[in-house]
């Protein structure tokens, strides 16, 4: 049994002072004017959580189930009134908040004098110690005040200039780990004075120290566990696998809701840590209920949970991450492709699929994103029957693509990047892919099954891996336009056979605009393909434009009989100077193919041309 060990955070003083029973008359709190003793622990006041944008309701319904009363929601915040209690019990059990505010005042104001006088007035003597350290933040504007390095120089002055003793004592600036942390907010010319009583923001629990190329925050990746049904699933005995695990955001905070582990138990420092308001009993004891909670999750059953990468330089990060985590024996990862996919738990339970795929930000992604999202949806529909699944996805276009209705969308926000999270139920009465095919066609899929590769063996009694059931890999539905797309791209093929054995090449153009919805030119080089879409015209909406050539890049490893990692899409644009021989890649890859008897390299990947223009081959033979 795993055993949970951790600190209470009482903070070690610098020198001799008063607890807050001799300052507040046993456990009191500022009056609501900030002018001195006037509300016990046992009272409730103002707090203020803040989120990441799109989590305010999840997160209401969070803090409500943790003690918050008369929960009113924001943009990216809520508020509430709570004892001290709850408020350490937010700070030690929100999994979806960035920060826990405890308001110490709200005073109108006019201007940079309002402001400073207005902080001024706290009696902060009851808060930090004169050679303490502090930081402020300072948010909105208006009132004379529209640069917030400013309004937070005036409420830092305000503050020194309250704790300053007559032998020069002041508190100092300590941006990083300050003793407190002070945030004004201001709201149409009300300010809104508040303690931090997090921190550091929430989100950072302390396992996640090496990320990948696209992180997701701890709080957003547990707010779509919890939008996906994952505590219901984990209670009810049910595994999860992310096919995409990355460094396992997803896994471990889908572990620390299993084993019912607060997420910021381990946590050494909080903005708390050097308040004279803190109490340091009170915190132990939710504290210790804490460990005691963990401790007796971590010796239930490990629920069943995978993650699988196809980048092996994230696999070790991953893995560290999940022993930081405390949960090596609750999670574990493979190497493996989307491709490969396949969860196969101890117990053969279903579960959840969930992964944040890849968003494709740079110009020439479309066709590799496609694809992904294809096997994806081949893999749930393959290997993943009568489970659950959740895509997460800032292309919610290319969620379409996955061949499987979802039954739920939910928007997020990740950063400034509008996402959506699709819930989808894994059943044959969901799927919207292989209708087209005839009986005929779906038999010889069955006789003549591709296998993948096995990623986590299952044993037999005698400890042999057991050989996996052969997977049918079903080919992509096309739309009516993408079949019609496919059909002139074979047409053209067989009209072309001829001509290139004769010649001997193997690098041609077989497609250039022929149809005028489908704008491409689509060259072959050998067993690999160049598309190039050229870029619509203002006048064709932006959507319709994506649309079709999703069609298109669908339809191409079909109709031409190639792999779909042997794509390679640019798009082409007009230029100005020398723009276009910039480099776009730097992947390197030269690829040898054919021409006259002559053998040639060309770059498919790192330029906008390849380097062989094939409308100069008439020259190119003349010379040779």
């Amino acid at each position: 049994m795993m055993r949970w060990t951790g600190t209470h955070n009482v903070p070690r003083r610098r020198s001799p002072r008063k607890t807050p029973v001799q300052i507040w008359q046993g456990n009191a709190l500022p009056a609501a004017d900030g002018s001195g003793p006037g509300i016990h622990m046992s009272d409730r006041y103002e707090l203020f959580l803040t989120c990441p944008k799109g989590l305010e309701g999840l997160l209401a319904e969070e803090a409500t189930a943790l003690g918050l009363q008369e929960t009113r929601e924001h943009t990216s915040a809520i508020r509430g009134s709570a004892d001290m209690e709850t408020a350490y019990r937010l700070c030690l059990w929100s999994r979806l908040a960035n920060r826990v505010l405890l308001v110490l005042k709200r005073f109108p104001m006019k201007d940079a004098e309002d402001l400073y006088h207005g902080v001024l007035d706290v009696e902060w003597h009851d808060h930090l110690e004169s050679e303490g350290t502090i930081a402020v933040e300072f948010s909105g504007h208006g009132s004379g005040i529209d640069n917030t390095h400013f309004g937070a120089l005036k409420v830092k002055d305000a503050i020194v200039d309250k704790l300053r003793t007559p032998d020069g004592e002041r508190p100092s600036v300590d941006k990083i780990n300050p003793d407190l942390r002070v945030h004004l907010r201001l709201d149409r010319g009300e300010a809104i004075l508040s303690l931090d009583l997090s921190g550091h923001s929430l989100h950072q629990r302390g396992y996640r120290l090496q990320q990948g190329a696209a992180p997701l925050k701890e709080n957003l990746a547990a707010a779509i566990l919890i939008r996906a049904g994952w505590p219901r699933i984990a209670a009810e005995g049910g595994a999860l696998a992310d096919p995409m695990c990355g460094v396992g955001t997803f896994l471990v905070e889908a572990g620390m809701i299993a084993a019912d582990i607060a997420p910021n138990i381990k946590r050494e420092r909080w903005g708390f840590s050097a308040w004279l308001g803190h109490v340091p009993a009170l915190w132990r004891k939710l504290h210790d209920e804490a460990l005691a909670r963990a401790e007796a999750g971590l010796a239930k059953t490990p629920s069943w949970i995978r993650g699988y990468e196809a980048d092996p330089r994230l696999i070790q990060p991953g893995r560290n991450n999940i022993e930081r985590a405390g949960l090596s024996d609750w999670i574990k990862v493979y190497q493996g492709e989307v491709a490969t996919f396949e969860p196969r738990p101890d117990q053969n339970q279903k579960g959840l699929v969930i992964c944040n795929p890849p968003y494709g930000e740079r110009l020439g992604d479309e066709a590799s994103l496609l694809y992904l999202y294809q096997n994806l949806g081949e893999r749930l529909r393959q290997a993943c029957l009568n489970w659950e699944a959740a895509v997460f996805t800032g292309a919610p276009d290319l969620g379409k693509r996955m061949g499987i209705r979802s039954h739920k969308q939910y928007s997020f926000w990740n950063g400034a990047l509008p996402c959506k999270l699709l819930l989808i139920k894994v059943t044959p009465d969901q799927f919207v892919t292989g209708e087209r095919r005839t009986p005929e066609q779906r038999q010889v899929e069955r006789d003549n099954p591709v296998e993948v590769e096995e990623v986590e063996r299952k044993l037999n009694k005698n400890g042999n891996p057991i050989k996996p059931e052969p997977v049918v890999v079903e080919q992509a539905r096309l739309s009516e336009g993408g079949q019609m797309f496919a059909n002139r791209l074979q047409k053209n093929l067989k009209l072309m056979g001829k001509w290139v054995r004769r010649e001997g090449i193997d690098c041609y153009r077989v497609y250039d605009a022929d149809m005028p919805e489908y704008s491409l030119a689509i060259d072959l080089y050998h067993d690999w393909v160049h598309v190039q879409e050229y870029a619509a015209p203002k006048t064709i909406d932006p959507e319709k434009a994506s649309a079709r050539l999703f069609d298109a890049l669908a339809a191409i490893p079909q109709a031409l009989n190639i792999d779909k990692s042997r794509v390679v899409i640019k798009r082409r644009e007009r230029q100005s100077g020398t723009k276009q021989y910039e480099r776009q890649s730097a992947q390197g890859q030269f690829l040898e193919v054919s021409e006259g008897g002559v053998k040639l390299l060309v770059n498919l990947t790192d330029y906008l041309d390849t380097g062989l223009f094939l409308d100069h081959r008439p020259m190119r033979m003349r010379i040779q």
